[in-house]
């Protein structure tokens, strides 16, 4: 029965998403279809509630706790994601980033049915290794589901100012943000995850003292993860002292996040390896 309810709401949480795809392309390509602008985000909050429940069945199932391991880390970001998404667009008028939210969430959510568990956390010999790893994973993924938006809100801001340098101020103009509110909503949730990307490398640096870890695969996890730190944290010291926001702090944070991403990614490869 739980197998069965657990598919179920991994096929609604999937089409949910899929059909806030369907809205936001529809919308962001006729003005006729201004309605699918509002339908939009109920169906980013309704995949995000069954997201969530099967979050919480496919755990009881497998006897694997979410911040325990990499298992679902794809899935878990994604859903915070869209939860920090809603809990923001009106505030920061970002309605549209769903766009480019709920495709991240409907492929991580379909990349994660892949992956395996990592760790038996029933071993002794991972005991103080289960004991971190939730901290660590926990924070990653909370700064993952911030720099999402963040990269979502600089794709858009790109996409509006190329829009706006071509004169063409209609159609899909008129559905971005303005460019002003983009690029502060980049900056907000930057500086939100910045923290917990932090927190996420002094735990990740504690772990390697006491876990056996030096093959090639884990020197070039721990070189992306001090890459992007450094990335994000010269984005933001430039914005900061010399004013380096716009089009230049756009570019720096789609970049932090393309690295932010491959660390992830490289985890749950090794995820499927194990």
């Amino acid at each position: 029965m739980t197998v069965f309810v657990e598919g179920a709401l991994f096929l609604a949480t999937a089409l949910a998403y899929l059909t806030a795809c369907g809205l936001f392309l529809a919308y962001l390509s006729n003005e006729r279809f201004a309605r699918a602008g509002v339908l939009a985000p109920r169906f980013v909050a309704i995949g995000a509630g069954l997201h969530a429940s099967h979050i919480v069945v496919a755990s009881l199932l497998w006897h694997v706790c979410p911040v325990a391991g990499i298992h679902f880390a794809l899935s878990v970001a994604s859903m915070l994601a869209c939860v920090v998404y809603l809990a923001m667009r009106s505030r920061y008028r970002i309605d549209v980033v769903g766009a480019f939210v709920a495709p991240l969430a409907l492929t991580f959510l379909l990349a994660s049915r892949f992956v395996g568990s990592q760790v038996a956390l029933g071993d002794p010999s991972v005991r103080l290794k289960s004991a971190i790893l939730p901290i660590h994973v926990l924070v990653n993924l909370l700064g993952d589901a911030l720099f999402t938006l963040a990269a979502a809100a600089a794709i858009a801001y790109l996409l509006q100012e190329r829009l706006l340098k071509s004169k063409r101020v209609d159609g899909l103009f008129r559905r971005l943000p303005p460019l002003d509110s983009l690029d502060r909503a980049e900056h907000r949730f930057l500086l939100a995850g910045f923290p917990l990307l932090t927190i996420g490398i002094l735990t990740g640096t504690l772990w390697a003292r006491h876990v056996e870890a030096g093959s090639s695969a884990d020197i070039a996890r721990a070189g992306l993860g001090y890459a992007t730190w450094l990335l994000f944290a010269g984005v933001l010291l430039l914005r900061a002292a010399a004013g380096w926001r716009g089009r230049r702090a756009a570019y720096g944070t789609i970049a932090g996040f393309g690295f932010a991403l491959l660390v992830l990614l490289m985890y749950l490869v090794r995820s499927v390896e194990a």
